[in-house]
């Protein structure tokens, strides 16, 4: 028995390496399920994102469904917003200027800057008005009415309306003077420091005309310690036909003392050949200490 053994042991691995055949060759061993997976990966992967392309498509359109639809707001094409020509704003620009301009003129004859500044040559408040140091008045040739055959001219209104203070001007109301020069001296209720001064006019809107020729254009301020003084030129200014119709000037910022009487020189007018009007005139500053 174990010499049968040893000879099998011996001789079996042999027996068997020549059983094969001399030609056979070794050959790798392939899954079948790879094998196979060859011609069926095509086709998988079509399958498979054809499903994921129609899952996608309607978890899409489920959610739309879910979200309310909200208004969009309209945006105005390109076409729409050129279709206004450049000159038709440039009018209606224009148009707004002068409707503004014309509330300021609304606004700063309801309250004007003045107004807000003290006033020392004011009548109610001691101001005299010296007519014999002043031009004479303005006689008007105007008929008013017969009388018995006499002529009864309309009366001119004196100087002493134009340091009455009032800030609403009407037509008729100032003091005219013959020409396009002429002065007036009006005595302070107070020995000043002059800062400012208002020279006032009906305004155009307020023109039965519509045009102030007769408003003073270039003037100049003088101011007298005493009615023999020559007077110190404090400043000329220029009225504005086309502004307010109460301006106010600053004087220059070298203060020349303080002065108890005021000469106003008008030196010319805006165009009116006969005569020169003068609706209000105020001084402005601070009382000498």
């Amino acid at each position: 028995m174990l010499i049968t053994s040893l000879h099998l042991f011996h001789h079996g691995p042999s027996s068997r390496r020549r059983k094969r055949l001399p030609d056979q060759t070794e050959t790798t061993e392939v899954p079948l399920e790879n094998s196979s997976s060859s011609n069926e990966d095509p086709m998988k992967y079509t399958l498979k994102h054809f499903c994921l392309s129609v899952i996608f498509i309607s978890l899409y359109y489920g959610f739309t469904c879910l979200i309310p639809d909200y208004p969009r707001p309209s945006v105005s094409s390109p076409a729409t917003i050129n279709t206004v020509s450049v000159p038709a704003w440039a009018d209606k620009l224009k148009e707004l200027e002068e409707e503004l301009l014309r509330l300021k003129n609304m606004a700063d004859y309801l309250l004007p800057t003045a107004d807000s500044l003290p006033n020392f040559a004011l009548e109610s408040q001691g101001a005299k008005v010296f007519g014999w140091k002043s031009s004479d008045t303005y006689k008007s040739q105007e008929v008013v009415y017969n009388w018995f055959g006499f002529s009864i001219r309309r009366p001119g209104v004196g100087p002493g309306v134009v340091i009455q203070g009032k800030s609403r001007m009407l037509p008729g109301r100032c003091w005219a003077f013959a020409g396009s020069r002429g002065h007036l001296t009006i005595a302070l209720s107070h020995r000043v420091t002059i800062s400012h001064v208002t020279l006032g006019h009906l305004p155009k809107f307020l023109s039965p005309t519509g045009t102030i020729g007769s408003s003073p254009r270039e003037f100049s301020v003088y101011g007298k310690r005493d009615l023999e003084d020559e007077g110190t030129l404090l400043g000329t200014f220029l009225y504005d036909e086309d502004g307010n119709q109460l301006q106010t000037f600053k004087l220059p910022g070298n203060r020349k003392g303080a002065f108890s009487f005021v000469k106003l020189q008008v030196n010319s007018n805006w165009g009116h050949p006969e005569y020169t009007c003068i609706y209000s005139f105020r001084v402005h500053g601070e009382v000498e200490q």
